[in-house]
């Protein structure tokens, strides 16, 4: 994750309190502890912007010391002419009052005025294209500063590492997912992430004959110490920890953050196996891997990854349960088995081995339940500038459910907002949304809320169930 890069700034005009300097000043100190909480870098302005020169300079070093986003703290009233001249700049900007000194008398700061006329200035000034800002207030511990603060550092620190991302798409899509393709040039105007072609599920079986015995069995013992192996072959587990070590490989040399691997029709002829314990061990090992080179849905994951620092997975939705509002979230077999509940993971074989004799060694997957807890699904959609996201709880894990990797959810939210199983659906299959659905397990709703607003990514609509169709 990169660090974001906070620049802390005050004006002033004579004729107010100069309480409120003394107050900028010890938030500075208060600010360098958040910092190395929140883990991001803090620039102190001395300046205190007082006339057309001082914003003049001001501005230039904020873009010259490349800083992401300007904390303006309002100590008094600043006039608005200065405070346009500094939001020329390449940066985010949040705008922060601070309680007036009295409650009665004349007023000795005016500080929360002058953040409604600077928010104002943002959107008027900046005709065709407004200056997003987020406001604060208050003391910088009170509830409309802190909570409100460490959303935005997270949201704008995800957005920086992503818009320095590289995704590898690694073979073609799998038959039939013609609904995953996407024009990579959006993704990167939408998201600023690079998505590459470089590799074929055959480059990858070949780099894997190259790695080295000794490796192969380190990754063969630590997974036989944290799996139950059944009814899958150890050659198929060997030849998965091949592919998963050559695409680690492969991603240290290319600085890749993610890939979308083609784990089938390929594989299934070439190697009689799935990739999806090559998936789960990349996930593990902190590499997003994506199934069936679906590059939207990979992003997807990795924008979860970046945000919460958890291992993420992708999943289908083959059920729903209108008795308890819950639906299931279930793939083959590729989830990372840190998602695991206390049943563990089994090293299995893949469920078209019971049912086509071709493929009848086919595997391996990760056969587990996900442990009961938080998780939010969250998909960009559309060519990359639209999105929707869905929260809710894994309950019940004694529920019936498909082999493979997997777990039922209910308290189901659509942004926020309870929604019951079949108006989810109705809503998925309404608007034609993609059958990948990326998951972590954590509620991140809010900070996904803020991280399309920054973004100008459009939400999907919700549209309740009906037995007619209508507008």
């Amino acid at each position: 994750m990169h660090k974001l890069k906070i620049g802390f700034v005050a004006g002033f005009m004579e004729g107010f309190s100069t309480e409120g300097l003394k107050m900028f000043e010890s938030y500075k100190k208060d600010l360098s502890r958040m910092a190395v909480e929140m883990n991001f870098d803090l620039v102190c302005f001395d300046t205190i912007i007082q006339n057309m020169e001082q914003a003049f300079s001001v501005r230039k070093e904020i873009d010259s010391k490349d800083i992401d986003f300007v904390l303006l703290f309002h100590p008094s009233y600043i006039i608005g002419d200065f405070i346009f001249e500094i939001m020329k700049s390449r940066a985010e900007f949040g705008l922060w009052a601070i309680e007036e000194l009295s409650d009665e008398g004349p007023m000795p700061l005016a500080s929360l005025v002058n953040l409604e006329q600077n928010a104002g200035i943002a959107q008027h000034n900046f005709k065709g294209n407004p200056k997003k800002t987020k406001w604060f207030f208050g003391d910088i511990n009170g509830k409309y500063f802190k909570p409100r603060f460490e959303i935005t550092v997270r949201v704008l620190s995800t957005i920086k590492t992503l818009k320095d991302a590289r995704v590898a798409q690694i073979g073609k899509l799998a038959d039939g997912h013609i609904n995953h393709m996407v024009n990579v040039r959006e993704v990167y105007k939408n998201l600023g992430v690079d998505v590459s072609r470089d590799y074929e599920v055959e480059d990858i079986i070949a780099l894997g004959n190259d790695v080295a015995d000794k490796d192969i069995n380190s990754e063969f013992g630590r997974i036989k110490s944290v799996c139950r192996i059944s009814r899958v072959g150890e050659d198929k587990i060997i030849d998965s920890i091949k592919m998963y070590l050559a695409i680690k490989k492969i991603c240290k040399e290319n600085s890749y953050s993610a890939v979308a691997f083609s784990c089938w029709p390929k594989l299934m002829p070439l190697k009689e196996m799935t990739g999806c314990l090559v998936n789960s061990l990349l996930n593990s090992a902190g590499i997003v891997a994506g199934c069936e080179a679906d590059v939207l849905g990979t992003v997807a994951m990795l924008i979860l990854k970046l945000m919460t620092g958890k291992v993420v997975a992708i999943m289908d939705l083959p059920k729903f349960d209108e008795n308890d509002e819950s639906l299931m979230l279930w793939h083959c077999g590729s989830a990372p088995i840190e998602m695991a509940n206390k049943r563990g993971t089994i090293c299995e074989k893949h469920y078209f081995a019971d049912y086509a004799e071709s493929v009848k060694n086919c595997g391996p997957i990760t056969d587990l339940i996900f442990k009961e807890g938080d998780v939010t699904v969250f998909r960009i959609v559309k060519e990359s500038g639209h999105f929707y996201y869905f929260t809710g709880k894994f309950f019940d894990e004694n529920k019936k459910s498909f082999n493979g990797s997997r777990g039922w959810v209910n308290e189901l939210k659509l942004y926020g907002e309870p929604i019951g199983a079949m108006d989810l659906a109705n809503t998925l299959f309404t608007g034609g949304l993609p059958h990948h659905f990326p998951m972590v397990m954590e509620n991140v709703g809010k900070y996904l809320e803020e991280f399309a607003y920054w973004l100008d990514l459009k939400k999907i609509r919700r549209v309740n169930y009906r037995d007619y169709l209508y507008v």
